[in-house]
């Protein structure tokens, strides 16, 4: 079952409080999780409190509406701020404990050369134990703008679209220099630039900005009359390294580096090398086709090969579902329209969604 919110209040502050009051004990439940997600992986000693304090400081130097939205949510959960910064950061927070973590996610847009109406799909796999611990959050601004997000209870953003022509889908990376202390957390990162920039040249700009201790490929695509754009930003302490799709218009994103000098540095191949395998399923799936709509990326997502790496991962049923990974959310955005369809599940628990003519 997918949990679909909208708030009332458009200010960040009052925002906050009523998500915190609205969902106290989802936040609370999320917090838990972490907290013994972080000790089963954790390879060194850490002061949970510690590391979020220190990611609420990035947050409010980065964007501090969401420093106060966060707050204000504490409060409205009766939790201590420090716990929401510590699940705000928690890519950060996983990367300084040096956790062996597989890949998770894959993206795929195609764009038409004189279309306003990109087509885009991602799974987003996870650790099993977080599937009942998410939901698609609507967020509406004082200015009469909407963001709206796919995320966890108590993060601000992850995947997500505003009505302003911008969209992001979310994969994580690995990079040799993440850990080293607490940045900027890639998942407010994300939603500020959904909340903050009217066009692409603006996101770009503002996630460059951002001093990242943990990699992550956050890719942007934008929509305008007849024109579109994407390309997929690798945030990692050295970058950030830009891909941009290719000739036909077709963007391919798992959970490797893409661009240069990034991929130099990158952990992931080595270790989970079935990150190479699912890019490269996709791009022989989707390669040269024409019409390539939601439907199709999704019935090109719609893969088991690989079992619990695949593109469309379940946990097995026989083994604990901690430490197992499950594709939790297939998430389709129309950009041009300023929505996004948040499936639970993988894409083969939709066979009304899959087109595979």
């Amino acid at each position: 079952m997918s949990i679909r919110f909208r708030s009332t209040a458009v200010e960040p502050a009052a925002r906050g409080l009523e998500f915190g009051r609205v969902h106290a004990e989802k936040i609370h439940a999320t917090v838990e999780r972490y907290s013994a997600l972080f000790q089963r992986v954790a390879t060194r000693p850490y002061d949970l409190l510690a590391l979020g304090s220190q990611a609420l400081v990035r947050i409010a130097a980065f964007a501090p509406p969401l420093y106060d939205e966060i707050l204000a949510m504490a409060e409205g959960a009766a939790i201590e701020p420090s716990y929401l910064g510590a699940i705000n950061a928690r890519t950060e927070i996983l990367a300084f404990l040096g956790a062996q973590l597989r890949g998770e996610c894959s993206t795929v847009v195609h764009l038409k050369p004189f279309s306003g109406t990109p087509a885009t799909a991602q799974t987003w796999d996870w650790y099993a134990e977080f599937a009942d611990h998410w939901l698609t959050w609507e967020i509406p601004h004082a200015d009469g703008s909407l963001t709206t997000t796919v995320t966890e209870f108590g993060i601000v953003g992850k995947a997500g679209v505003n009505s302003r022509g911008l969209g992001v889908h979310f994969n994580i990376l690995h990079h040799a220099r993440d850990g080293q202390g607490i940045g900027v957390p890639v998942h407010v990162a994300s939603r500020w630039m959904l909340d903050s920039c009217n066009d692409i040249n603006q996101a770009l700009q503002l996630l460059g900005s951002a001093k990242v201790s943990a990699s992550s490929s956050l890719t942007l695509i934008a929509a305008k009359d007849h024109s579109s754009a994407a390309v997929s930003v690798e945030l990692h302490p050295g970058g950030p390294g830009l891909v941009f799709p290719d000739a036909d218009g077709l963007l391919v994103h798992t959970n490797h580096f893409l661009s240069s000098p990034a991929r130099e540095f990158d952990t992931e191949p080595a270790a989970y090398p079935d990150t190479l395998v699912r890019h490269d399923l996709l791009v022989r799936r989707l390669s040269g086709r024409q019409g390539l709509t939601p439907q199709k990326l999704l019935a090109a997502l719609n893969s088991h090969l690989g079992g619990g790496a695949a593109l469309c991962c379940h946990p097995d049923p026989a083994q604990p579902a901690a430490g197992q990974y499950a594709t939790l959310a297939s998430i389709v955005i129309d950009v041009a329209n300023g929505t996004l369809t948040a499936l639970p599940g993988g894409p083969c628990g939709h066979p009304d969604w899959l087109d595979t003519h």
